[in-house]
This record gives structure tokens, sequence and C-alpha cells, in this order.
């Protein structure tokens, strides 16, 4: 062999790092995509919206739902403006908006990497990507056309600049932080808020700067991010009303009502009427509020495998960075700690609607404290003396919560022994080896940990594989027996269906083929409830249109504004059925249509009504 032949084999040598994130990567573009045209269109009521939004103009910018322009949606729009791009691209359908997604999925996995790497090393970036790849609510998201995917990619991609802002001091660092949390605002509006007191600490405690200076270029980025993210809601709030949606989920047609309120507050304290009220109507999506709610039936399953392995993994991180006073690993912690901890407290406290697939804002925080953390753990094993009871009682309170959750669905039986058994063989390694090396752990302890770790993963491994064994619940996405159909147990269930009233598929299909054949409104053929029961036919591109939010409850249209679409000939039929809160108030709107519109024919639980000539009555009303 030649000398030039084998300096050229060196020269291809790939690190063994470089290979192990490769084989992640894999893994985690595996499970986002295999299987993945099973989920058609995910959650109809954002492919709906897409499809609208390719007509361009007005429907594009403020997010319509429907094709002719009526109501938005309940977000903001840029996870949309990334689907509608990929639709425009390679043509309307399931695949051109899910494969984004799951790409995107992709690239967390791998910002998480640089994320922990950079500041601990690169096996615990291995580790930490890993956690996050295997997540089973993570997978179920990165699977579906939620904004969820896009989210949580601006958000690592914020705190991996925040992070090093504030290790190196470099202010445009830091406003490059600040624009990208923006973006994530303009991906689901308030709930980028748990990520800033930690970024926002994180740099005024640690970096090296006078303090005075710290405080300057913190308030430079929050300029940055308050910028980007008010841009679009600016456009709306100065866009006449009748030039636009009106605001969806709203009563009175303010973009401020949807950030502050609907999408702000109220998904944490309860709000009035919609699909939450005030006193915790959390519960029925995600169990009662309390300090294991993380762990419960409705949320343990997707989020609550390695959470204990992220708390005691971090706190060895802590100690570890305390005892080294390196300023640096002080600020990671506080920014990943701040994240980890706001956002498991707003989940487990939260009295408004708590949707299971919100935990998956969780996800990286916790993959992040569970990598790094494990080689800390590593470390403490080695260090001997009592230093080795951390990592074995982070194994040990692991292994109980993921053998309760086992339990406790009753899915895959086989887990719950191997589990066991592998986590008692290593917890036996790591004692011999210490009591081979009682200073030093040895060889034989670290492998048992290593055992241990490894036998860890297998459960969510296994629920996150689930989202490919059958269609995942587009709605509410997540993993395991409870979210993916074929599965033993709800089967894709969840809450979804539990919409009272409707004239179902066939009916609304009826009652719109009626409404066509009778002088339907030149904007709108028909108009339904709630945008769930449209979803299917916006998709389709049929012209119909919904007047009461996504389950017909949250969305109040003004009879002013309904009355002019009726009276300019737009609209003449509506379908509508007993729509009703939980509080069990009907949706003044749609009542209002219901008394004074003519009925004509009744489909299903709905009714026809003809609102030819009835403008004045309803604007009267």
């Amino acid at each position: 062999m030649t000398t030039g032949t084998i300096q050229g084999a060196r020269a291809l040598r790939v690190p063994w790092h470089a290979v192990a994130l490769g084989l992640v990567l894999a893994l985690s573009a595996t499970l986002n995509l295999w299987r993945l045209d099973r989920n058609g269109w995910g959650n109809a009521y954002y492919a709906g919206a897409v499809r609208s939004m390719l007509g361009g103009g007005g429907n594009l910018l403020f997010a319509s739902f429907d094709p002719g322009g009526l109501v938005a949606v309940d977000k903001t729009p840029l996870a949309l403006w990334v689907q509608a791009g990929s639709a425009r691209l390679f043509g309307y359908s399931g695949m051109a908006l899910l494969v984004p997604q799951a790409l995107m999925g992709v690239a967390s996995v791998g910002v998480l990497y640089l994320l922990v790497a950079g500041r601990w090393g690169r096996v615990a970036g291995l580790l930490a990507a890993l956690a996050l790849a295997v997540c089973p609510v993570f997978v179920a998201v990165s699977r579906d056309d939620n904004p969820d995917a896009l989210f949580i990619l601006l958000l690592l991609l914020a705190l991996l600049a925040g992070t090093r802002a504030a290790a190196s001091g470099r202010l445009r660092t830091l406003v490059l932080c600040g624009a990208l949390m923006g973006l994530a605002f303009l991906a689901k509006m308030l709930l980028a808020a748990v990520v800033l007191p930690g970024l926002a600490a994180a740099y005024l405690l640690t970096a090296p700067h006078p303090l005075g200076a710290r405080v300057r270029h913190v308030a430079l980025a929050a300029g940055a991010m308050a910028a980007v993210a008010a841009s679009w809601v600016t456009v709306v709030a100065l866009t006449p009303p009748g030039d636009r949606p009106w605001v969806g989920s709203t009563g009175d047609d303010s973009i401020l009502s949807l950030v502050l309120g609907y999408n702000g507050v109220g998904r944490v304290a309860g709000q009035t009427g919609g699909t939450s009220t005030a006193g915790g109507v959390g519960g029925v999506f995600s169990g009662t509020p309390g300090p294991f709610r993380l762990l419960n039936e409705a949320l343990g399953d997707q989020i609550g495998w390695l959470l204990p392995l992220a708390v005691a993994g971090g706190l060895s991180l802590l100690l570890a960075a305390g005892r080294r006073g390196d300023r640096r690993e002080r600020g990671w912690l506080i920014a990943v700690g701040g994240w980890f901890a706001v956002t498991g407290a707003v989940l487990s406290a939260s009295d408004g609607i708590v949707h299971t697939y919100y935990t998956a804002l969780l996800a990286p925080s916790s993959a992040a404290l569970a990598g790094a953390g494990a080689v800390a753990l590593w470390r403490d094993l080695r260090r001997g003396g009592a230093w080795p009871f951390l990592p074995a009682g982070a194994v040990a309170l692991t292994a109980g919560v993921q053998l309760h959750i086992l339990g406790r669905t009753g899915w895959l039986p086989a887990l719950a022994p191997v589990v066991t058994v592998a986590c008692l063989a290593g917890g036996l390694a790591m004692w011999a080896g210490l009591r081979r090396a009682p200073r030093g752990g040895g060889r034989l302890a670290g492998a048992g940990l290593a055992v241990a770790m490894g036998a860890l993963l297998l459960a969510p491994t296994a629920w996150a594989a689930s989202a490919g064994a059958g269609t995942v619940n587009g709605v509410f996405p997540g993993a395991g027996p409870s979210f993916v159909e074929g599965l033993t147990g709800r089967g894709g269930g969840g809450v979804a269906g539990t919409i009272p009233g409707g004239a179902g598929t066939d009916g609304t299909a009826q009652a719109l083929a009626w409404a066509e054949a009778h002088d339907p409104g030149t904007r709108w053929s028909l108009i339904v409830a709630s945008e769930e029961e449209a979803a299917p036919f916006v998709v389709a591109g049929e012209s119909v249109a919904a007047m009461g939010g996504f389950t017909g409850r949250e969305t109040v249209i003004a009879p002013s504004r309904l009355a002019a679409i009726v009276r300019s000939g737009e609209a003449r039929w509506f379908l509508l059925g007993a729509t009703r809160s939980f509080t069990g108030q009907v949706n003044p709107s749609v009542a209002l249509i219901a008394s004074v519109c003519a009925p004509v024919a009744t489909y299903g639980a709905s009714t026809l009504h003809d609102c030819a000539g009835a403008a004045g009555a309803i604007a009267a009303g």
C-alpha cells in the first residue's frame, strides 16, 4: 500500500462520535418517518388551514381556516407557513405536510447534541440526543402537523444561542437568541415564555460583563424578541376587521385576546367557555393538577419514563459545577434547568387546558439533564465514598417509576421483567465493583451503571416505536396503547370525538349537496358550527366554513358580522347542532342563527337553517 493510499484512508477516517451521532439521527429519522403515511392528514384542522392558505392573499397572511376567510385558526401562522411552503413545492398531500415535521424532529435531536456536547462532552451529548430521539411524546408530535415540531426546534436553537452567549458574553449571539425566541412565539404564542426565565437568568448571573452591561444586553435581546414576535400581531391588529378573517377562539375579534387570554393566561388559570372553564377542566385531558401529575395515567407514559433520572442527573451536574466553580457550567444549568423547572411547574399546576401532547415541551430539557446527568452520575460512581448512592438511587427510582407505568398500562408485559432483571444486574455489578475498588468504582461498577442506564431506555423506545404501528390520533398525538389505533388500550381515543351534537361526515355531505343545489351563498356554500366538523370538507376543497371555532364553542362572531355576510348573499345555509361548552352554555352566535333562521331539514343531531332574508333579525340579535 502506497503512502498516498494510507494518507487517503486516514483522511476518510470518521471520528467515533460522528458515527454514533449519525446512528442516533438515523434512529430518530426512522421513528419519525416509518409508516408516516398512515397518519393521513394528521390534524385535519391544520391541514384544512394549509389548503385554504394555498389560495394566498389574506388566507395565507392571517392563517384562515376556510377558503372563504370567515375565521382564522387559533394559532400564530409560522408553522403553517412552513407546511404551506412544502405543499406548494411538492403538491398538497398529507405527506407534504407531515414530512417537514418529522425532519424538524430529527433536527431538534441534532441541536440538542450540540447544546449538551458543547458543555459536558460528546458522550453526554449523545446520551441526551438518544433520550430525546426515543421520547414517546416527542416522536408523536414529530409525526403530526401540530405546531410543536417547529416550536421545539426554535426553542432549542434559542437555548443553544443563549447558553453560548452567556458563556462568551457576545451581544450579537444574545440578540440572535432573542430573535429566535420571537420566531418561537410566532409558532405557538406565549407558551414560549416558559424558556425565558432560565435564559435571562443565565446571562444576567454568569455572563463575563459588569452587571450594568449584562442588563443592557438582556434588554436589547428582549427588544429583538419583541420586534419579531409583534410583527405579525401588529399586522393583524391594524388590519380592518372586514378585510381579514375573524380572530379564532375569541368573542371580540381581538388578536390580543387570543394571545393573552385564550392561548395565554387561560391555558394556565382556566377560562370561561370554549374548551376550558375556570376551576380545572385540564383534568379532562391530563388529570388533576398536583406535584405528581406528570407521572399520572394521562401523562406518565408520554413523558415520565426518565424524569427521575433527569432530576437526579441535574442535581449531580449542579454539585459538580459547584465544586469546579465554572461559571459557564452554571449558566448552562440555569438555562436548561430553568426550562425544565418552569415547564414542569406549569404543566403540573395548570387549571386550564393541558393536552397530553403539551408534555413534548418538557422533552428537550429533561433529555438534556438525563444525558449530561448520566455522565455526571458515572463520575460520582467513580469517586467512591458516599457518592455512589446518588447514581444507585437514580437508577432505582427511575426503574420504579417505569415499572409502575408498565404495570398500570399492561401493554408489552415482557418489558417489566427485562427492565427489572437488567437494573438488578447493573446494581449488583456496581456493588461488586465498588467492593473491589471502593474509592474509584472500577470498570465493573461503570459497566453495571451502563447496563442499568441502557435498560431504562427500553420502555420509552418501545412506546416511541409504537407510533409507527398504527394511526396516531391527529388531534391529540401520543404514543403507546392510549393513542395509537390497533394497540391494546383506548386505541387512538384520548378525548377525540367527544364533541356533542353534529351531523357527522355523511350528514354534512348531504347538507352540503342540498345547499349547493338550492341557491348557495356566493362565498360559502355551507357554514357549520365547528371547524372539526368542517375540516374534512375544507381539506377536500369544498366551500365550507365554521363559525364556532375548533369544537364550535370557542369563537363567538358578532351579530353584525354574521348579518353582513347574510345580507350580501355570501352565506345562506347554516348546519348547526347543540354545541355546548363544558359549563353547558350554548355558543351565542350559534344560538342566534338557530333562533332566527328557518329550519329546513335535520341531519343527525344538526339542523340545516336557511338565513335568506334574516339579516335584519340577526343584526338585532
